[in-house]
């Protein structure tokens, strides 16, 4: 029964904090941190034994490495291996390097400061992508950098828990012949379980989906998911492989984003209750009578990683901005680091003394880190101005045009389109082909050497400095157009565009509509949100499967032009004027169709002899023969059995044209 009142305590405790931190903007994850320390055994004692709220959150840990395992597809991380085989293993790499350094300085043997390189090389996976969604920053380039690293270090646990136990062996001979046998099973295991993604699990799938039961169907995932983590401990390698092995193998199916969708709810249940057990490992007093030390790691951790992804990022050719926001979102201590320096407490690489400090000082990494999200675009804007970080800028690529082109000093009234992605590309094809002159600003480096490479003229930098923008011509400029989807960036670059040239149009594009208004405020002139434009194009096509005519549904969706989405109108005044037209036109005029049958007296007959105009008083604005559109027919033209007829005018004129058509 106590098991009970744990778990009451902990969750009436988790909504209780998760509320006030909700208040204060301070992330979930933070506050199930928060309550682990606050009700665990160290602090009131509210949670005195922590052993089986430890083994609802190693499933929690088993979850959170089967959806990893889940969405590892090599297909959609193509785009962005270079990030993750350069970004993630450089980090990796010369975070172990720079702590195996550090810590042999402080007098720690090889073994432990290589695992001590471990435990520092992980960032939280958890907080860190939790935070970029919060901010919608998860398809910046900073935001893709960071997962790129997070997913290397991912797919990197594995390999540590394998490698700590030979850590600790010494030399043991026998010992390291145990763990390296170790390895090739799980090499042998891993190549059986692709045999069984793309042979058997689809099948043995196939036939749980059959039964069109969704409790069998969640029962199989949980299955797969506990059963080969069981199996992968019982041969002697981790729980946390074998979950991430069942990942894998369901990723290879079709059914796989079925499983994310019915395992989440679990995950996210038992991941609170994994940060909340750590929350409860802290001991306060061990906190309080070591402050120097624990701080002093803390610091230290962070500053180290903070500067080894922002140099990293800056050898990989981005802008000084984008490597300072993935510097600080990085800087933190992972969850998985964690059950690493648990193992590692186990095999003795670690003491207890050293086992508490890092603890505390990971954690405080933790809470600190959204914070360090807000402070570090303000972050970037002064070590871009200072002197203080002048060695280090000369890391940043150069900015400005990539390749020279003679018709620079003649572009006027041209369009500036920031960001060569889709958009971009397509706006960039219309404008080559109408003769209109434009200039692409891009910042990542592979797409500008691809757009360079086709003879575009393409400035290499950030939008939202005043250099790039005055290298694309900014004060000539007649448009300058924002086709990329970070929101800090648009901001930025708006307020600066608008700034450098008081008469350019603006046009910005944003996911959702709550960020129009701001985008109005800081000098936008037309802004397109892709969350409503998405919401208008499924409105239409559910309206045409239910056979209204597009007349019909061109009226329902003016109207909820006028009634929701008004802002998306330029804000000049002949926006009102076009209000009142439309005003007019749904008040007075009706625009309806009519088809052309054998049976009609006008079939075969031309326009100018049925004189619609003059019999009726409506107007035949359109004629639609087949897939062939006639827009104003002239009156010599012909009508023939299956045209469709748009008339236009009053109910009445409308209704009386018919009769004549008939």
């Amino acid at each position: 029964m106590h098991v009970l009142q744990d778990i009451v305590i902990i969750l009436i405790s988790a909504v209780i904090i998760i509320l006030i931190c909700s208040r204060f903007k301070i992330p979930s994850v933070v506050g199930f941190l928060l309550t682990g320390m606050i009700i665990g055994p160290y602090s009131l004692g509210f949670i005195k034994d922590t052993h089986v709220i430890e083994i609802f959150a190693e499933i929690g840990i088993l979850l959170m490495m089967f959806i990893v395992g889940i969405e590892f597809s090599i297909k959609k991380l193509h785009r962005i291996r270079k990030l993750i085989i350069i970004g993630g293993g450089g980090q990796v790499i010369l975070t172990v390097v720079a702590t195996v350094v550090a810590a042999m300085l402080l007098g720690y043997k090889y073994d432990s400061a290589i695992f001590f390189g471990f435990l520092v090389s992980l960032s939280s996976t958890a907080i860190v992508l939790k935070l970029l969604q919060d901010r919608r920053q998860l398809d910046s380039p900073a935001g893709k950098i960071e997962l790129g690293i997070l997913l290397f270090q991912d797919l990197c646990v594995v390999p540590m828990v394998i490698l700590t136990p030979i850590l600790a062996l010494q030399g043991a001979g026998e010992g390291v012949t145990d763990s390296l046998i170790k390895i090739g099973i799980a090499f042998v295991i891993i190549n059986v379980v692709f045999f069984a993604a793309r042979f058997l699990m689809p099948k043995v799938l196939l036939l749980i989906v059959r039964t069109r039961q969704k409790e069998i169907f969640i029962i199989a995932s949980l299955f797969i998911c506990l059963g080969f983590a069981f199996l992968t401990d019982y041969l002697g390698l981790s729980l946390a492989l074998g979950a991430f092995i069942a990942g894998l193998i369901i990723s290879e199916t079709r059914y796989s984003h079925q499983v994310v969708a019915d395992i989440l709810p679990f995950k996210e249940s038992f991941n609170s209750l994994f940060f909340i057990s750590i929350g409860m490992l802290l001991d306060f007093g061990f906190v309080i009578g070591n402050l120097p030390q624990v701080l002093s790691m803390g610091i230290g951790v962070f500053i180290l990683k903070s500067f080894l992804v922002f140099s990293l990022v800056l050898l990989l050719k981005y802008p000084l901005r984008v490597a300072v926001v993935a510097g600080m979102g990085l800087a933190q201590v992972g969850e998985f680091s964690f059950i690493l320096a648990k193992l590692g407490l186990s095999y003795d690489l670690i003491s207890q003394d050293i086992f508490q400090a890092f603890l505390a000082s990971s954690i405080f990494t933790m809470i600190f880190t959204p914070f360090a999200f807000n402070l570090s675009p303000g972050a970037a804007h002064r070590i871009d101005k200072g002197k203080l970080f002048k060695p280090l800028k000369r890391l940043v690529a150069k900015q400005g045009p990539v390749n020279d082109n003679e018709d620079k000093e003649e572009l006027k009234n041209h369009v500036i389109i920031v960001g060569y992605g889709l958009n971009g590309r397509n706006l960039g094809r219309v404008l080559r082909n109408r003769k209109i002159g434009y200039v692409i600003i891009e910042l990542n480096p592979d797409t500008v050497k691809e757009a360079a490479g086709k003879n575009e003229y393409v400035v290499y930098g950030d939008a939202t400095r005043a250099h790039i923008l005055g290298e694309a011509g900014i004060r000539y400029a007649k448009v300058v157009t924002f086709a990329i989807s970070d929101p800090l960036v648009i901001d930025h670059a708006v307020a600066t565009a608008r700034t450098m040239n008081p008469n350019v149009h603006i046009i910005a594009r944003t996911k959702y509509v709550s960020d129009i208004d701001l985008l109005y405020e800081l000098g936008a002139d037309t802004v397109f949100a892709e969350e409503y434009e998405t919401s208008i194009e499924i409105l239409a096509k559910v309206m045409m499967l239910y056979g209204l005519s597009k007349e019909a549904i061109n009226r329902e969706l003016n109207e909820l032009h006028k009634q929701r989405y008004a802002q998306i109108r330029d804000k000049y005044e002949e926006a009102k004027i076009e209000d009142k037209i439309h005003q007019v036109i749904r008040e007075e005029i009706n625009i309806d169709s009519y088809t052309i049958t054998r049976n009609c007296r006008s079939e075969g007959k031309t326009i100018g002899e049925l004189n619609i105009r003059a019999n009726s008083g409506a107007t035949i604005i359109s004629i639609v023969r087949g897939r062939d559109n006639f827009a104003n027919p002239p009156a010599e033209m012909k009508l023939k059995e299956g045209d469709m007829l748009i008339l236009m005018g009053t109910n009445e004129q409308v209704e009386k044209s018919i009769e004549v058509l008939k």
